[in-house]
Order: structure tokens, then C-alpha cells, then sequence
């Protein structure tokens, strides 16, 4: 369900942040994004709040090391929970999915200062989505489950049920949330030795956005298939605009017809290379939006305003692995680029 309301070039995080305490972060987050706050995962706290160890966590027979930063999955041990995960999914209890506090300080400083009062439009959640958790997330003997048919089948079932948790909690503040799910290891699916198919790899895909509740999103890196990513049951997608705006265009009667639907955009327009970011400004990042809209227009018919008005503003990548300076300073490009978009297109 894409969002009642159009964003209009509003600012985003996308990912984590690399911050240890969760106050700084959210204080962060409630200065640069206040429509649109999201609950970033916490990099510098714990091992735990990396995005692995959270979507990992409560998934039968895991084991989450946080001294040598490892996870893996025990075949005896999960055989024995995953006929109670499976139950709980068709019983779709969301409580089941729900994240321990000690992985989630993000989410609690969040929902702390909406309680306090903050004014949200919307929030943003976000987890690894189902292809990259089954690459990533190996067994005992170091095979990623994408290799067990019966366990990538229950890796879906665990994550519907964490992103309705994720939901659940959130929604309780605002009437729109954003749930966005994050793929990585996507372009994997092209690799001649990848234990995934890539009809596979996608059909996890569609069928774990389908369950979603909310704004369903997706974030990708790199090259983009428009046709095959915009016929996913996808409501946002976040992409790569900094370097990869030009497949954009290339696509552009597909891309109109998803924004003719209430399909949304999030313009990956601010780098997170170190290098990069230090030399960029708002006023060249807007410049740069401003002529990819122009082009996209142009090849697709779609009027200009309604692009703007499907559009958010964020970096090309998670800001989790930068510095917190650096994180600090991209965030608030995002904000500043949206500012002066806002203003040049009289976006109000």
C-alpha cells in the first residue's frame, strides 16, 4: 500500500547508522528526517544490532555469537522450532517475530521520543530481505541455507512475521509506515556458482512482499532490472541515483507507469564513498536530480511534478559502515539536497 500522502522530495535514511548510543542517533535522525524518521540499526553498539544479527535473531536453532562476531544455524536444533515458527505464520501472530530489546535499541529510542511527542508523517523500518538472509546465514558447516530448500521456506515465514512485529510497533504512533527491505546480495542471483536460482531468488522475494503490511520498500545497490524489480508487488524502491541514475531513463515508460500506480522513489542522490561526499553540495546534488527528472520526463511523458511528488531523498547506501562524522555530515546533505529541491520546485 504505497503512501496516502505524496512525499515530494522529502529527506530519508536509508540503512543503519554507525553510531554506539541510541540518543545521539535518533537525535540525528529527528533533526535531518523529521517527517519521515526511520529506527536505524545501531552498528557502533553491539554486534547485535548489525542488520544480520537482527534479522537472525529468534530463527530456530541460531546461534548468535557476538564475541566473534558469528551466526549460524544448528540442523538438529532448528528442526525442532520450525513447526512451531510454521504454525505461528499461518496463525499470523506478529508477537512471534518480535526482536529482544537488547537488538533493537534503536527501535526503543524511536517509539521514546514518538511518545514524547514527535510529529511523524510516516516511519521507516527496515530488514534484510529474504534472498540476502539466505546467502548470508550459513549451518553448522558454513553452507548459507539457501542451499536447504525446507529452510529457505521457513526463513520467509520468520521474516513475515518480524516485519509484521516491526509493523505492529510502529503503527501504533502513525497511520503510515514504511517497511523496507533491504537486498544486498541481489546481483548475486547472476553468479554461476550462487546456490539460488534467480526465478527462485525473486519469487522469495515477491512472495515475502506480498505478506508485508504497510508501504512495502525495497533497497538495492548497483545496476537496476526496472522491468523485473517494478513487477514485484513492491511499493518504493530506494536505488543507486548518484551512480546509476542513467538506467532510470533507460526504463522510463516502465518507471512512469509504476509512479502512475502510487509507485514511490527513493533517489539514492547522496553518495556514501568518503571520498566523494566530502567534495559534494546541495546545490550540485539538485542539479544533478533536477536533470535526471528533466530526462525522465521527457522519455516517458509523465509530468514533471508528478515525479517530484513521488519522490524521497536519501543516500546511494546504508551510512552504517562511515564514520559517525561522516554519517552526520551525508544525513544532512540528504536533508539540505531535499531543502533546495523543495524550494527551487516550489514543492512547499
Amino acid at each position: 500500500m504505497p503512501l496516502a500522502f505524496a512525499p515530494t522530495c522529502l529527506p530519508l535514511l536509508r540503512g543503519g547508522l554507525p553510531h554506539a548510543n541510541a540518543q545521539d542517533a535518533l537525535a540525528l535522525v529527528a533533526a535531518t528526517t523529521p517527517d519521515i524518521p526511520a529506527w536505524p540499526a545501531l552498528y557502533g553498539r553491539s554486534f547485535r544490532e548489525r542488520p544480520l544479527a537482527q534479522a537472525a535473531a529468534g530463527f530456530p536453532g541460531v546461534t548468535i555469537d557476538p564475541a566473534y562476531e558469528r551466526i549460524s544455524v544448528d540442523h538438529a536444533a532448528a528442526e525442532i522450532g520450525l513447526d512451531r515458527l510454521g504454525l505461528a505464520y499461518l496463525r499470523a501472530e506478529p508477537g512471534s517475530g518480535a526482536l529482544p530489546t537488547d537488538y533493537a535499541a534503536g527501535l526503543g529510542e524511536l517509539l521514546r521520543l514518538l511518545g514524547h511527542g514527535h510529529q511523524a508523517r510516516a516511519l521507516k523500518g527496515e530488514a534484510i530481505g529474504p534472498v540476502s538472509l539466505a546467502l548470508q546465514l550459513t549451518d553448522e558447516d558454513d553452507r548459507p541455507l539457501a542451499y536447504d530448500q525446507p529452510l529457505r521456506e521457513s526463513l520467509l515465514h520468520h521474516l513475515a512475521l518480524r516485519v509484521a512485529w516491526y509493523y505492529e510497533q510502529l503503527s501504533t504512533y502513525v497511520n503510515h509506515v514504511i517497511i523496507c527491505l533491504d537486498e544486498p546480495f541481489l546481483d548475486a542471483l547472476d553468479l554461476p556458482l550462487c546456490p539460488l536460482a534467480r526465478d527462485e531468488g525473486i519469487e522469495m522475494l515477491a512472495r515475502l512482499l506480498a505478506d508485508m503490511p504497510g508501504c512495502r520498500g525495497l533497497a538495492v545497490n548497483g545496476e537496476v532490472d526496472w522491468a523485473e524489480l517494478l513487477n514485484l508487488p513492491v511499493d518504493l524502491v530506494l536505488f543507486d541515483a548518484y551512480e546509476h541514475g542513467a538506467g532510470l531513463i533507460h526504463a522510463a515508460s516502465t518507471v512512469a507507469n509504476f509512479i502512475e500506480r502510487g509507485g514511490l522513489l527513493g533517489w539514492g542522490i547522496v553518495p556514501t564513498d568518503p571520498t566523494a561526499l566530502i567534495h559534494e553540495q546541495a546545490d550540485l546534488l539538485a542539479h544533478r536530480f533536477d536533470r535526471t527528472v528533466d530526462y525522465l520526463a521527457a522519455a516517458s511523458g509523465l509530468d514533471r511534478r508528478r515525479i517530484l511528488d513521488a519522490a524521497l531523498i536519501t543516500s546511494n547506501q546504508s551510512l552504517a559502515t562511515l564514520s559517525v562524522d561522516a554519517a552526520q555530515q551525508a544525513l544532512q546533505l540528504c536533508a539540505t539536497t531535499a531543502h533546495v529541491l523543495r524550494e527551487r520546485n516550489e514543492l512547499g
